[in-house]
């Protein structure tokens, strides 16, 4: 995410390019759009740039890992998270959390950090 908002950060007018217009984010706006805390320490990690590292963490929070196929490079296709989030069935709170974890990277893949493409999200 942070480099998705490196590349989109205009120095000239300090504000950040997003495909629906340029706007200036600051923190605060952050912490209350997301509800995310904005106090304690930074939550960091490492960039997933071998498939076998990110075929692992999308078995850890998804429950299934994508074929090399679904993947392009250290991007993940926004058909699989589609395909993954459709056929969740949304009987207990794990499946709910992998739901909202598919749709949040769908989010991520197509408005906040989309690529050239709009098709993959990193």
């Amino acid at each position: 995410m942070i480099n998705a908002l490196i590349e989109r950060w205009r120095l000239e007018t300090h504000t950040f390019h997003f495909p629906v217009g340029e706007c200036a984010v600051t923190l605060e706006d952050v912490a209350v759009i997301l509800g995310l805390p904005t106090n304690g320490l930074p939550v960091t990690g490492p960039t997933m740039s071998r498939f076998e590292a990110l075929e692992a963490e999308c078995l850890h929070q998804f429950g299934i890992a994508p074929s090399k196929n679904d993947c392009r490079g250290s991007f993940i296709k926004l058909m699989w998270f589609r395909s993954v989030r459709d056929r969740i069935v949304l009987n207990n709170d794990v499946h709910m959390q992998m739901y909202v974890k598919c749709h949040i990277m769908l989010l991520f893949g197509k408005i906040l950090f989309a690529d050239k493409s709009g098709a993959a999200v990193h």
